[in-house]
């Protein structure tokens, strides 16, 4: 199991193109074994500066289940939609250092 970091930036001017974009991206995602563990919103900034506003944390069964839901080409069609959606998303696969 792998765990992925998503934070991202809503654009408060396309909140269409962000609606279809999430509920075509997380069908593909799904697809792939994710599971949500963790949904947030960031609070209060208390050190340094993050410009995302949302945090998700997901489990994959493996590092090639999430290239291949980033790698999928239904996924890639709609990578228009997420530009348009967010102002800002960041994937990013995380190592357990402990």
């Amino acid at each position: 199991m792998v765990h992925v970091l998503v934070t991202m930036k809503d654009n408060p001017n396309e909140p269409e193109a962000l609606a279809e974009y999430k509920r075509r991206a997380t069908a593909i995602r799904d697809g792939y074994g994710a599971e949500l563990v963790l949904r947030m919103n960031v609070g209060e900034r208390l050190v340094g500066a993050l410009a995302e506003e949302s945090i998700r944390l997901l489990r994959f069964p493996s590092a090639d289940h999430v290239r291949g839901w980033l790698n999928d080409p239904r996924y890639l069609e709609i990578i228009p939609l997420r530009e348009k959606g967010y102002e800002r998303v960041t994937v990013t696969i995380l190592e357990d250092i402990s």
